[in-house]
């Protein structure tokens, strides 16, 4: 069955808005880790006879349950006590974690003030004091965030690194802010999948509280999940309950647990090494073009530009951008100063990857945005949007690299996101696939 060509015959607004919107993924490049494109695998398992279940919904899932199950399967995958997944979107998670462990009025200490606008109510009143970077290093000072920890006296210290491109000593981090009686909590929806590949470092077992989202970055259905050490469980999931939040569908959940599955194969694996790669590369090619980084070099998916120097502002540039198929995120990294911060654009590697680009690919595109953001000509323009053109034609949405042998053979006559090939989409001669075929055959004349 194709899903399109049933759309095309039956409802032709409907599917003018797929045609759309396939047309802007396919000749776009995304740097936004929200944009990642779904697992082949998760997308069919939402698809399937449990849409038409009802799974219990209870504050303390119990053995046996399918939210059992997969909160059984996050515990050991990221070597945590107790999860809880009721939470369907990160802003509600977070306001859990708040309603459970934090009173009107108390210190909370936070990187770049993350969290903040989360707290929304009346009866989220805290007292929000920022840390941030070292301003000269543009990297965490811990001995600085020990000094603010022992000054304040917070009841909560959030680190939500998704400006930070760099690994985190969460374990120091741990250390000092215990010592002093606070509680640690990490959101790490930017970096959990890394995580779980070992390229990046996991705050568990260190932090009291742990936050990400599934979906984007970790390619999974749109949820949210809660990890804490048992002492915090009692509390986060009557908070969770209690305030209405019952939690995913039975195909959700499904999907949730086949996309755990997936993370911990081989190809899982390669594709987050492959991820922080790209990063490098692209962040090599942003410093040819001319642009200058905040923090150097990533350890992480994610590249932090410093747009003092450029022509155009942050918000500028990410308009004029898009206007040439690359999308991006303008962002703001505070420092320990409050008299120095950086505007900046966050470029993450992760979408892009999924597709199945290279290091030189991503270079080569890098160094095209350096040089179209340092001096906005319009041969720098057209330059910029040959090479998004050239890069994206050719790549799937989800490219087959990524997919495990068993998944790769069920999924290819049915999943048009694994295709390595954009017009093998079967929409009949569609606009789509006529403009693949014809940039594709203007291709293979030029190397003629």
């Amino acid at each position: 069955m194709n899903l399109l060509n049933i759309i095309r015959g039956f409802d032709s607004e409907l599917y003018d808005y797929f045609e759309h919107e396939l047309e802007r993924q396919y000749y776009s490049l995304s740097f936004i880790p929200d944009e990642n494109s779904i697992s082949p695998l998760c997308s069919a398992t939402m698809g399937n006879v449990l849409v038409n279940t009802q799974h219990n919904n209870t504050a303390f899932p119990t053995q046996g349950n399918l939210e059992y199950l997969v909160a059984h399967r996050l515990c050991q995958l990221f070597h945590g006590e107790h999860s809880n997944l009721k939470s369907i979107t990160i802003d509600v998670a977070s306001r859990v974690v708040f309603q459970a462990l934090v009173q009107r009025g108390d210190v909370v200490l936070s990187l770049d003030l993350r969290k903040q606008e989360h707290c929304n109510s009346e009866s989220m009143v805290f007292r929000f004091i920022n840390f941030g970077l070292d301003p000269q290093t543009q990297r965490l000072d811990l001995d600085m965030i020990e000094q603010q920890v022992r000054e304040y006296q917070p009841r909560l210290v959030i680190v939500s690194p998704i400006n930070y491109p760099h690994a985190v000593d969460y374990e120091r981090l741990a250390s000092i802010v215990h010592e002093h009686g606070s509680i640690l909590w990490c959101d790490i929806s930017q970096v959990a999948g890394l995580i779980t590949a070992g390229v990046m470092p996991s705050p568990l077992p260190h932090a009291d509280i742990v936050t990400f989202t599934m979906q984007g970055a970790l390619q999974g259905p749109r949820s949210s999940v809660i990890i804490c050490k048992d002492k915090f469980a009692n509390a986060i999931d009557r908070a969770a309950f209690g305030n209405g939040h019952s939690g995913l569908g039975s195909s959700e959940l499904a999907a949730l647990g086949a996309r755990l599955q997936e993370m911990q194969t081989p190809e899982y694996r390669a594709y987050c090494q492959a991820v922080v790669e790209n990063a490098k590369a692209l962040a090599e090619g942003l410093v040819a073009g001319g642009m200058t980084l905040v923090g150097g070099a990533p350890d992480s998916h994610f590249v932090v530009t410093d747009t003092k120097k450029c022509a155009l502002s942050a918000r500028g540039a990410i308009e004029n951008l898009s206007d040439s198929g690359i999308m991006a995120r303008e962002c703001q990294v505070l420092t320990a100063d409050p008299m120095i911060k950086f505007d900046g654009i966050r470029f993450s590697s992760l979408p892009a990857t999924t597709r199945g680009i290279t290091k030189e690919q991503m270079r080569k595109v890098g160094e095209a945005i350096g040089r179209y953001l340092m001096n906005p000509n319009p041969d720098h323009e057209q330059a910029l949007a040959a090479v998004v053109r050239e890069v994206t034609v050719p790549l799937p949405l989800f490219s087959e690299r990524w997919l495990c042998d068993s998944v790769k053979d069920n999924l290819e006559q049915n999943n048009y996101f694994s295709s390595s090939d954009s017009s093998g989409l079967a929409l009949g001669p569609s606009r789509l696939s006529k403009l693949v075929k014809s940039f594709k055959h203007h291709r293979a004349n030029s190397a003629d």
